[in-house]
């Protein structure tokens, strides 16, 4: 999981929601949504005809320079275009527009993550966060693992981190396998381009 410095949250989820109702955009859009029975599905609200996400979208991709927000995953396709509620829509439903609870997610990452929380799970945007902090990448079986020594609560950080988001499902070890392996094969490539770039830093 690489870092990255969160953009600033688009003024349309801030403008005030009608000139009846003051309130941002993002707060109203949570408490309707917390008012529904069912809320396995969350459909954006359209604002002057677009929807919600497709407004939002090229500032969480922007943010992420189009990797993904957990696994650094590159290229995004189509189906990857997805966008991830940090805390799940289904258990923090005021939370589902929350500029902050938003990232860009591969499909693979999604749907790993599904509706997990811990409240320990680690932000790829926390100012405080860096891979080498909590992690260290075992470049034989191309493993994420968990630094030795850590104190108690970033050793738990870390654990919850790795287990939400399955860094080493076997998919993702071959994927960053064969970005490691390309790299080496073409060291002038650009670092931007590569998935996974937190190998290589």
């Amino acid at each position: 999981m690489r870092k990255f410095t969160r953009k600033l949250c688009p003024s349309v989820l801030l403008e005030p929601f009608s000139k009846n109702n003051t309130k941002p955009r993002w707060i109203v859009y949570g408490e309707k949504y917390a008012s529904q029975t069912n809320r396995t599905y969350y459909n954006h609200p359209q604002i002057k005809k677009e929807k919600l996400n497709h407004l939002i979208f090229s500032t969480l991709i922007e943010q992420t320079d189009s990797h993904c927000s957990y696994c650094d995953g590159f290229p995004l396709m189509s189906a990857d275009e997805t966008i991830n509620h940090f805390k799940p829509k289904s258990k923090f439903p005021l939370e589902v527009c929350n500029w902050e609870n938003l990232y860009v997610a591969c499909a693979h990452c999604q749907k790993v993550k599904g509706d997990k929380f811990d409240n320990l799970l680690i932000r790829p945007d926390e100012s405080s966060y860096d891979f080498s902090a909590y992690y260290f990448y075992d470049f034989t079986e191309h493993e994420i693992k968990i630094l030795p020594n850590l104190s108690y609560d970033k050793l738990k950080r870390a654990e919850a981190t790795c287990r939400i988001l399955d860094f080493n499902h076997k998919a993702m070890q071959e994927s960053r396998r064969q970005s490691y392996d390309g790299f080496i094969d073409k060291p002038d490539y650009p670092v931007e381009n590569l998935k996974h770039r937190f190998i290589f830093q």
